[in-house]
């Protein structure tokens, strides 16, 4: 017993003696956990709206309670379907994009002209920084039906003008394509991060056994990030159900509405567009989106702990 309260005293130390060497940087590290904590963790209290009639002038206390009523009402909606169907297929979509920033991360790690990479990297980078109204501005420029480059081009060549974005069957591999030019240099970075602390022994051991560069990258680099990749998967997963709702929104026209009808959409046509005070029913769908989201990343954390990989949990 004596022994065990040694210990745990000098665990105690240890603990105080770290915060007490590391103090500057926990310092500077509070003002992201006051931000976090105020603007994530502290509106969660406020789900309980969705088991209420919420009422602004009773606060959340005093209004009353009732139950999984909006829920109820949520899958009742003959919209909720085609909103799950249509945010399913953008994710999904959005999902098999999945590997391109590793391509690019593999593809960049083997360049060897400096200047080069630092011009294609910036390139690649770029689009991030704009807003999703510069990227679906550049895109009605590009393929609008009348002011369009594209359709010039096609119009010059003899044929007959395409109207690419009233299109339902165009939509959906514009909305991917737009998250593909704007995400897929930003997401490389965390490969080319986890690329570079590769043990340079594995790589010379590799070239003394023979293998050129391609498979160098395949036996040795892949292998070596592959806890990276398992872990963005993971947190990617975590937002399957969700879309981005300026693209959609500034996407969005009568000709493809039936196709971009999201949730995200939806809460905002039931909320801020029509002045109305459906504040539980819509924070009814916010949960919802989460609950599944949530369930997404724990299942696919098991499945990869169940396959010899380290998860996030």
């Amino acid at each position: 017993m004596a022994a065990k309260t040694k210990k745990v005293s000098a665990s105690k130390k240890t603990l105080a003696k770290r915060l007490h060497e590391y103090r500057w940087v926990y310092f500077l590290g509070l003002p992201g956990m006051i931000v976090m904590f105020l603007f994530s963790y502290k509106p969660m209290g406020n789900l309980l709206m969705a088991f209420q009639d919420y009422n602004a002038f009773e606060g959340l206390w005093g209004s009353q309670w009732v139950g999984l009523k909006h829920f109820q009402r949520l899958f009742a909606d003959p919209k909720f379907y085609n909103m799950l169907k249509n945010t399913l297929v953008i994710s999904g979509l959005n999902l098999l994009t999945f590997p391109a920033p590793i391509v690019l991360a593999l593809i960049m790690n083997e360049v060897r002209n400096m200047k080069f990479k630092k011009f294609v990297q910036t390139a690649v980078y770029l689009p991030h920084f704009l807003s999703w109204a510069i990227v679906c501005s550049l895109t009605f420029f590009l393929l609008s039906t009348e002011q369009g480059v594209v359709n010039k081009l096609i119009e010059m060549a003899g044929g007959e003008k395409v109207s690419f974005l009233f299109s339902t069957s165009a939509i959906y591999p514009i909305i991917v394509i737009q998250s593909l030019w704007k995400g897929v240099g930003w997401g490389s970075i965390v490969y080319l991060a986890a690329i570079s602390g590769i043990d340079q022994s594995l790589y010379e051991a590799a070239k003394m056994d023979g293998a050129n560069r391609f498979q160098c990258m395949i036996k040795v680099t892949l292998p070596s990030i592959m806890p990276t990749i398992i872990v963005m998967l993971i947190l990617k997963m975590g937002s399957i159900i969700s879309v981005d709702f300026e693209q959609v929104f500034l996407m969005n026209n009568a000709m493809v509405k039936s196709k971009l009808e999201v949730f995200e959409i939806f809460i905002y046509n039931n909320s801020i567009a029509t002045g109305s005070t459906q504040f539980s029913y819509t924070t009814a769908i916010g949960l919802f989106k989460s609950v599944v989201n949530t369930s997404l990343v724990i299942l696919t954390n098991w499945i990869t702990s169940r396959k010899g990989y380290d998860g996030v949990m």
